[in-house]
């Protein structure tokens, strides 16, 4: 048995519970199968990922037929892989033999009498701790795969501008945002990391972090070199720095440094920790 409350196996003994009464409220698939089916081997991952990625719309049940035979004979089973849809406890469509993870999509899509969003939760971490941990040609490679086959996903097409600039290519990002739609373009997390792109973009040259903090050493009130130094640790995703910089430097520059926060908070994004983070600590010397 397996550990997935949504992926079963089952013998004849609960094919009414966990078929014909749990279909009421789900889509339920029904995979027969045998050890020694090697096209069977070939279809049940990619019916446990469509499962897994269902959001809960969709069950699978899997069923040996060489340990049930009664229900195979019942379903009139002729070869297998052999899956079917149940639903309100019938059977509402089936087919048999291999078939691509596309097609089982629209499979399911039309049993259900919907369409079937997919959970992409697990595969956004992944490629969030690959940039946090700046592994962005890693990150870079899963996107582009991603991106082909979810172009929906505007999260992704975020993601992906932050890796090119994390990598510092920003001929190709630029060529990537001018590629965009509008509706697309108008996405609140593509506009924040096409901000994070310029800031990093207009920080690729000039003064070097080095640099910049021997300047603010000799002028420590120069608003323009708090700027310059801030946009330079947030170019460096040293986020940390360039908030306690404009937090340390606030009092003396509210307007600026004010504009510098927003700037930087949307780049990052209102989900984001850091901006979370900062933007309970900017509110607190704000209203001090």
């Amino acid at each position: 048995m397996t550990d997935n409350l949504n992926i079963l196996e089952i013998n004849e003994a609960d094919f009414e519970e966990k078929v014909l009464k749990d279909s009421s409220s789900s889509l339920i698939l029904v995979d027969f199968w045998a050890p020694w089916c090697g096209p069977c081997k070939q279809l049940t991952p990619l019916l446990e990922k469509v499962v897994n990625n269902s959001n809960g719309k969709v069950k699978l049940v899997k069923i040996n037929i060489d340990e049930n035979q009664q229900i195979a004979a019942q379903l009139r089973i002729q070869s297998i892989p052999a899956v079917f849809a149940f639903k309100d406890g019938q059977p509402v469509d089936a087919f048999q033999g291999v078939i691509p993870e596309k097609k089982i999509v629209e499979f399911i899509e039309k049993s259900l009498g919907e369409k079937l969003e997919e959970d992409h939760t697990t595969f956004y971490e992944s490629v969030k701790n690959l940039i946090n941990n700046k592994e962005y040609s890693e990150a870079k490679n899963l996107l582009e795969n991603f991106l082909v086959e979810n172009p929906q996903e505007f999260e992704s097409f975020a993601l992906y501008i932050n890796c090119l600039g994390g990598l510092g290519q920003f001929k190709e990002a630029d060529e990537f945002c001018k590629s965009l739609n509008k509706e697309v373009l108008e996405n609140i997390e593509v506009k924040g990391a096409i901000q994070k792109l310029s800031i990093k973009k207009n920080n690729s040259k000039g003064p070097t972090l080095e640099e910049l903090t021997n300047q603010l050493k000799v002028k420590p009130n120069d608003i323009n070199i708090i700027i310059s130094l801030a946009d330079k640790y947030f170019a460096s995703d040293m986020i940390d720095d360039a908030f306690d910089l404009l937090l340390l430097k606030y009092k003396n520059h509210k307007e600026k440094i004010k504009i510098k926060f927003i700037e930087f908070f949307n780049a990052l994004g209102n989900d984001n920790l850091k901006t979370i983070e900062y933007r309970k600590k900017f509110s607190s010397i704000m209203f001090s």
